[in-house]
């Protein structure tokens, strides 16, 4: 038998069970951060469309008060809109306040008294006139409160305090007499407040056109539908940003170089360990205990760990590869790489004149058993074997995958070795009665058919289509319900996207184990 292969194998298995703990780990781990992910969108999205609702309801309250003052004329043709204004001023304020989440603080006041509003707790007076000059002159009469003029009129008043002297009001010019009698009083006034203008005047939300009884419908339209589509951005804002979470914790739950080298530490510190033992154990044997030990056989024991140590990391990185990337399942990945190793191990000897045709072809082949029974007892389930042909399954599965894992490197003359045993397997079978010989072929068969089924449920080369076709057969081979398999891409993405899933359709006609 090969030297420390039950030492070796025992180790493959160990670091497969530590992958299978790290990957359970981050599978669980990614789906709480999923969960997470959901329930604060969930509770994101909750409060976008309340404070939705908030907005639109402050716009429609201003719709039925300016409607109300339009249908009893209030302020007659002239002072109408005044009073339009104030509503459409609350309702637009506090509108753009709700989107944002902050309750509203103005309210129009409606009490005969000298204010109009109160934003803030602050009374303000507005004054909507056409003559933006004639306008500005109230504000003498208001002095221990805040004026509000149009927007488009704040804009004029506070281009002509930075000293610009060409300006339009609703398309026409104002004179140059009236931008520096403007500009006076609002100095005047200033001084009068005892603070600058910027304190004292505020822009209205709305422009004095957007207020007259024809226009104060748009006006409220286009206010009402401003707020629907901050609402649905900011809606795919919150999706967009829970899909880079859910992409990044799927990266993070994804095998990754860090914990590839962690396993692969982990294995070469274990199989060094190992190694260096069984060498202390073997010289013991022969007589050297470990504290008669001499420089030279130090400088061995040294190179068996260094030996075990690589091996131990290779294994490691392996078996991390097989089932992170390929998926395939732990046993059967430490099987895999440790009979791998072992099998280049071995041909590396019998090239180096170690070992002749006879000691390889029994080297590998005691290796394989060993190192694949955990992948042999994974294909062929519970099936029992008569033991008149339990070492012959054993012995041809092992020879099969000894070519399989060697078709890349192993020589013509290290194949027809193999060769040689699995004829003289056959010979065996061949003499053994008809009835056992059926049985050996069956369960070969079978061994075949779920190889071949995994190959192609987890063959990564292959496209998504053949990957589905795959995973459909060796699901109903193993006697899944029909119901419980996912037959189709959109079927797919329908049961873990939480979709609405679709009739389903068997993509392939049933397929039975073969006998």
């Amino acid at each position: 038998m090969p030297r420390h292969s039950t030492t070796e194998n025992a180790v493959a298995q160990g670091i497969a069970a530590q992958v299978n703990y790290l990957e359970s780990t981050r599978v669980a781990e990614f789906a709480s951060t999923l969960e997470r992910i959901l329930v604060s969108e969930t509770d994101e999205l909750t409060k976008v469309a309340s404070r939705e609702a908030r907005a639109v309801l402050h716009l429609d309250l201003a719709r039925i008060n300016a409607q109300g003052i339009i249908d009893a004329n209030r302020g007659g043709a002239t002072g109408l809109h005044g009073f339009i204004a104030e509503y459409a001023e609350a309702g637009v304020t506090n509108a753009e306040r709700a989107i944002n989440g902050i309750r509203p603080l103005t309210r129009v006041l409606a009490d005969n008294g000298p204010a109009d509003l109160s934003s803030w707790g602050v009374p303000v007076q507005m004054k909507f006139y056409a003559n933006p000059y004639n306008e500005v002159l109230q504000s003498a009469h208001y002095r221990d409160m805040k004026m509000m003029f149009p927007q488009n009129h704040f804009e004029v008043f506070d281009r002509i305090m930075r000293g610009e002297t060409y300006l339009e009001v609703d398309g026409s010019a104002l004179s140059a007499k009236k931008v520096n009698a403007i500009r006076e009083f609002i100095e005047q006034e200033s001084t009068a407040r005892g603070e600058p203008y910027t304190n004292w005047m505020r822009p209205s939300k709305l422009e004095y056109a957007e207020v007259q009884r024809g226009a104060i419908g748009d006006t409220l339209d286009e206010k009402t539908a401003a707020m629907r589509q901050r609402a649905d951005d900011r809606r795919q804002q919150v999706r967009d940003e829970s899909d880079t979470k859910r992409a990044s914790a799927a990266q993070q739950a994804a095998p990754s170089w860090g914990e590839a080298a962690k396993v692969a530490g982990t294995a070469a510190a274990v199989q060094g360990a190992l190694s260096f033992g069984v060498y202390v154990y073997r010289r013991h044997r022969e007589g050297t205990s470990i504290w008669e030990f001499s420089k030279d056989d130090w400088r061995e024991g040294g190179i068996e760990t260094a030996k075990g140590g690589l091996k131990g990391g290779v294994s490691g990185l392996a078996i991390y590869g097989l089932t992170q990337v390929c998926r395939m399942g732990a046993p059967a990945a430490a099987a895999v790489a440790s009979g791998t190793i072992g099998l280049a191990t071995a041909a590396a000897n019998r090239r180096a004149g170690k070992l002749d045709d006879d000691e390889f072809a029994d080297l590998v082949f005691f290796n394989a058993i060993e190192a694949t029974g955990a992948a042999v007892g994974a294909g062929l389930g519970q099936v029992l074997i008569p033991i008149p042909i339990l070492g012959a399954v054993v012995g041809s599965i092992a020879a099969s995958m000894i070519l399989g894992q060697g078709k890349k490197f192993l020589s013509e003359a290290e194949n027809d070795a193999i060769r040689a045993r699995e004829a003289e397997i056959q010979a065996y079978v061949d003499g053994l009665d008809a009835e056992l010989q059926a049985e050996y072929v069956r369960i070969l068969a079978e061994h075949d058919y779920y190889r071949d089924l995994q190959n192609r449920a987890f063959d990564i080369t292959a496209n998504v289509e053949l990957q589905l076709l795959g995973s459909i057969e060796l699901a109903r081979s193993i006697g899944v319900h029909e119901e419980q398999i996912l037959h189709t891409v959109a079927e797919a993405d329908a049961y873990f996207l939480g979709a609405a899933p679709s009739p389903v359709v068997p993509s392939t006609p049933e397929v039975s184990v073969p006998e």
